[in-house]
């Protein structure tokens, strides 16, 4: 044990963040009854939009500063760009495992596990204003201490930002099989909808549910996109990381949301269509209304190509965002 801990003894919490983490994978884990995906292709229209978008996009990718903009001699913090919307954490310490919280305003506690001599993406999904941001790292059991602490004032430069870059839970890159994917299945639509819909297509025709997997799923469980494309087969965590990735590489700025679906926690996507704004939850628009954009629920669904919910919006309530 290194003598700063003795140093720092009274800024040790007992932080039951064990607890919520494994929330959290619950939250992604849960869905319906297992049946063929359908074979019908999504339907969607997007009126006066016809041939005024291209997948021709140069992916964002996160850069990380020579000389970071704060840390200790336990971690390096770079905020450098943090006005495209994420940060960089490296944990330097000896501990087995750390963990980032950070909360704005008064929204709700995010917190993100940090892996030891590895460069960590975290992003400013709460858009611009005053992070509060906290590193802990792990005494024993449930036991952390705080290693570093600062506030930031984050002003963003496109509030679309944190929803196009890569980060710990959408981890894609230029060469990452989703975004050649992606690149293949959006060619030549015309319209974000238009590629929406070809990139949900594929989801509910080829990848299938895991069951085993949601049963023994592990608390701080990161997906790795291009093996679930390999695999083909995931639990709703994987679903959604898998699409989020796939449209944030052609250009379109794509939440993935985290909340309740009645009484059980799940996961779903939001995208940004231009001269039209963000679409909550939903991804097709029958003429009157947008139906809502689920794609795990979809695949399980049964026989019914239309998305679960049928515009439905009070189904789901929001925790997180990423």
């Amino acid at each position: 044990m290194r003598n700063y801990r003795l140093m720092i003894n009274k800024l040790r919490t007992q932080l039951h963040i064990v607890p919520l983490v494994f929330l959290l994978a619950v939250a992604l884990t849960g869905c319906g009854k297992k049946v063929p995906p359908s074979q019908r292709e999504t339907e969607v229209k997007l009126e006066n939009q016809a041939g005024t978008w291209s997948n021709d996009f140069d992916i964002l990718l996160p850069k990380v500063s020579d000389e970071p903009t704060g840390g200790n001699e336990y971690l390096s913090f770079d905020a450098a760009y943090a006005d495209d919307g994420y940060i960089c954490v490296r944990y330097l310490g000896d501990a087995e495992k750390a963990k980032l919280q950070l909360f704005k305003d008064t929204s709700i506690t995010y917190t993100y596990n940090i892996p030891p001599d590895e460069d960590t993406i975290i992003p400013l999904s709460l858009g611009s204003g005053l992070y509060s941001i906290t590193i802990y790292e792990n005494i024993q059991s449930n036991e952390y201490a705080m290693i570093y602490a600062q506030d930031l004032d984050v002003s963003l430069k496109d509030e679309l930002s944190p929803f196009l870059y890569p980060n710990q839970y959408v981890n894609f890159s230029d060469k990452s099989d989703t975004t050649v994917l992606a690149r293949q299945l959006t060619d030549g639509c015309s319209n974000e909808l238009d590629a929406v819909a070809k990139v949900y297509d594929y989801m509910i025709k080829n990848i299938t549910y895991d069951y085993d997997k949601a049963e023994n799923v592990q608390p701080g469980y990161l997906p790795d996109v291009d093996e679930i494309l390999s695999i083909k087969t995931g639990i709703c965590f994987d679903y959604s990381a898998v699409m989020t990735s796939m449209l944030r590489s052609v250009g379109i700025p794509t939440r993935m949301e985290i909340g309740y679906s009645g009484d059980a926690y799940h996961a779903w996507l939001s995208v940004y269509v231009k001269d039209i704004g963000w679409i909550n939850d939903i991804i097709q628009f029958d003429g009157d209304v947008w139906t809502l954009m689920d794609p795990t629920f979809d695949a399980n669904a049964d026989g019914n190509t239309s998305l679960i919910g049928s515009g439905k919006k009070t189904e789901y309530t929001m925790m997180y965002n990423y």
